[in-house]
């Protein structure tokens, strides 16, 4: 069961991500048209540094976790609400459920800063795009390894050919966001073409993050069993 719920919060994970990846350097263009070439240049930045950065570090809190609580487990000295719905196996998604939630609304501000009447409002925008890379980039290695422990040595191979799939089933999602996108600009929205696009962002990879958060937790207080040792009781 674990491992179901993994798969659907990973799906709807990529489906944010994507969307992201797809619309947002459309987004910036229409939004901050005077500063098109410096989003170039800072967009890259904040991909490459604060995802790189967000990946080693979630990658390093995980395993430090996973120790703390198996430690603190064996010595029976914590009753705290980590340990009580956390094991060694999961403690890893308390870094995908964290860094989602808190993604939502550094990514509804970075897409809702260009209708203010701030004079630097690219400038803020860029910082909570790199507040959003640095929170929401963390899920990938957490949750690659609980979803080889869940399974089995046997099945890891499987498992990760179906989670690349699952990504590629993502794309979907920022083929919807554009199809919905097209059919309010083409039936004369009061909106500008950068507020209809901003709201559909702020929605579509907000409920994403949410909901993929939602299921990392379900996943969290699912049976941590894995699929060799079921299949073998079966």
């Amino acid at each position: 069961p674990r491992v179901q719920f993994l798969f659907l919060a990973s799906f709807l994970r990529f489906c944010s991500g994507l969307m992201i990846g797809v619309w947002a350097a459309p987004y910036y263009k229409q939004a901050f048209p005077d500063s098109a070439t410096e989003y170039a240049v800072v967009n890259a930045l904040i991909v490459g540094a604060m995802g790189l950065t967000s990946g080693i570090l979630g990658g390093y809190i995980a395993d430090g976790l996973s120790t703390w609580i198996k430690e603190t487990k064996e010595e029976q000295k914590h009753t705290s609400i980590i340990h009580k719905y956390f094991d060694e196996q999961s403690i890893p998604l308390l870094l995908p459920i964290v860094g989602s939630t808190l993604a939502i609304p550094a990514w509804y501000l970075t897409t809702h800063t260009a209708g203010t009447t701030t004079t630097n409002a690219f400038e803020i925008a860029m910082f909570w795009l790199a507040v959003e890379y640095l929170v929401a980039e963390c899920w990938f290695g957490p949750t690659i390894a609980v979803l080889q422990s869940a399974v089995g040595p046997s099945k890891t191979g499987t498992a990760q050919g179906l989670f690349v799939l699952t990504g590629a089933v993502g794309n979907l999602a920022p083929t919807l966001l554009g199809w919905i996108y097209g059919n309010q600009i083409d039936g004369g929205s009061a909106s500008s073409s950068s507020e209809v696009l901003a709201n559909l962002l702020g929605w579509g990879v907000c409920m994403g993050y949410l909901l993929s958060a939602i299921f990392f937790a379900v996943s969290v207080l699912s049976d941590g069993e894995t699929l060799e040792a079921s299949s073998k009781r079966n």
